[in-house]
């Protein structure tokens, strides 16, 4: 009986004996395999942060691929802002005509910014009534870092002056800069009309305006038909303003400069 006592108590101590190096083996190869995992994800988060860097160095480089036909001043305002993580906050505007057509040229415009820049930019667009005196009266409280500005020399015709529509600009561009001290203004011409007359003297007057004041300008006219042309009646309506085909003329020639291809 004794001896059967001593021959279970001993086989009891062996497979303690047994479990516990059981144990400790099991541990030792735990320890082994998530040691790697922990490397592994260690080097994951490399990986991580220099895939952001080179999300960041591709956008950079987009922006600057993107501006090269932008007078300098504009260029290094993208590039700033960009450069800060800010977004960029653009105004369209002008009178009636850039929303004349389906879609007019200001929405074409819009759409085509937002798709080249992303989330860079944020874009609205201003329809004004009445003559550049009306400038006078827009808010620019948003604090719009880039204005494109169609000042209404169409509208004037006949009732605004040269050097009354000129002053109005340069009050519209102190508004602007009081909001936004680096503020950008850039100017660009109303639509040609079939049988223009006084109105070539104002266009002319406005394009030497933004040479004169160092504004940046568009001359989007160089890709219409010439006012004494009949195939610029194809690309406006009876009203003269621009028709579906002019708004695309119009649109294209200044995606040409804010979006260089």
């Amino acid at each position: 009986m004794k001896m059967y006592k001593i021959g279970a108590v001993l086989a009891v101590i062996i497979c303690i004996i047994a479990l516990v190096f059981s144990y400790l083996t099991w541990q030792d190869k735990l320890e082994n395999v998530i040691a790697p995992v922990e490397a592994v994800s260690a080097v994951s988060d490399d990986q991580k942060k220099d895939k952001t860097k080179e999300v960041k160095s591709d956008k950079n480089v987009k922006i600057n691929e993107l501006i090269t036909n932008m007078g300098e001043p504009l260029q290094n305002l993208f590039v700033e802002r960009n450069e800060n993580g800010e977004r960029l906050k653009v105004l369209i505007a002008g009178s009636a005509a850039l929303e004349s057509g389906d879609p007019g040229y200001a929405e074409r415009l819009e759409a085509s910014l937002e798709e080249a820049y992303a989330d860079f930019i944020e874009v609205d667009i201003l329809s004004i009534e009445g003559t550049s005196e009306s400038l006078l009266d827009v808010d620019l409280s948003s604090g719009y870092d880039v204005v494109l500005l169609e000042p209404m020399t169409l509208m004037n015709n006949g009732i605004v002056a040269i050097e009354q529509e000129r002053e109005h600009i340069n009050e519209f561009r102190a508004k602007l800069t009081e909001q936004v001290e680096d503020a950008v203004l850039v100017l660009h011409p109303s639509q040609p009309i079939y049988g223009a007359g006084y109105y070539l003297a104002q266009i002319a007057a406005l394009k030497e305006f933004a040479q004169l004041y160092d504004y940046a300008y568009i001359n989007h006219w160089t890709a219409w038909p010439d006012t004494d042309n009949e195939v610029l009646k194809d690309h406006l309506t009876e009203d003269g303003l621009p028709n579906s085909k002019g708004a695309e003329l119009w649109a294209e020639e200044l995606e040409a400069y804010f979006i260089a291809n």
